[in-house]
C-alpha cells in the first residue's frame, strides 16, 4: 500500500474526529488528547493511569495533567488502587459518560457519511483487515539513531 495514501487517510480521519471532539470540548478548556483519554476510560470503565500511558504511548506526567483537567470538570475520578496504593485507578463519571455519548453519536454520524456506498460486508472485511494491521503494529521496530 502506498504510504502517501495511507498517511493521507489517517491524517484526514484524525483531523475530522478531532474537530468533532473539539466542538464539545472547547468551552470546557479541554483538548483532543483529553477526549482520547475520556474515550479510553469510557471503553474500559476503569483503568490505571499506567494502562492509559501504554495505550497512548504518553508519559506519566502528561497523563496526570490531562486527567487532572478531566477530574476538575468532573468527567473522571481517580482513586488509589487497593492492590497498590502508589497507582491510581481512573473511572468515568456520569457526566463523563454523557459527554462522551454525545461525541460518540457525532462520530457515528460521520462514519455513516464516510461509509456511504460501502456495503456492510465490505465494512466487516475492512474491520477484519484493520484488526490484523493493528496487531502487526506492535511488531514494528523503531530505528534508534
Amino acid at each position: 500500500m502506498d504510504d502517501y495514501n495511507l498517511v493521507g487517510f489517517v491524517m484526514k480521519y484524525t483531523q475530522i474526529k478531532r474537530r468533532i471532539a473539539a466542538s464539545y470540548l472547547k468551552d470546557k478548556n479541554l483538548n483532543a488528547f483529553e477526549s482520547i483519554l475520556l474515550s479510553i476510560v469510557y471503553k474500559h470503565g476503569q483503568c490505571t493511569q499506567d494502562k492509559i500511558g501504554e495505550i497512548t504511548m504518553s508519559d506519566g506526567a502528561t497523563i496526570a495533567r490531562s486527567l487532572k483537567k478531566l477530574e476538575d470538570q468532573q468527567f473522571v475520578f481517580r482513586e488509589p488502587d487497593p492492590n497498590n496504593g502508589r497507582k491510581k485507578i481512573v473511572s468515568i463519571t456520569e457526566a463523563g459518560s454523557e459527554l462522551y455519548d454525545k461525541v460518540r453519536n457525532d462520530f457515528r454520524k460521520s462514519n455513516e457519511i464516510m461509509f456511504k456506498g460501502i456495503t456492510f460486508e465490505e465494512q466487516k472485511q475492512l474491520e477484519s483487515i484493520l484488526e490484523k494491521v493493528y496487531k502487526n503494529l506492535d511488531s514494528i521496530e523503531i530505528p534508534s539513531n
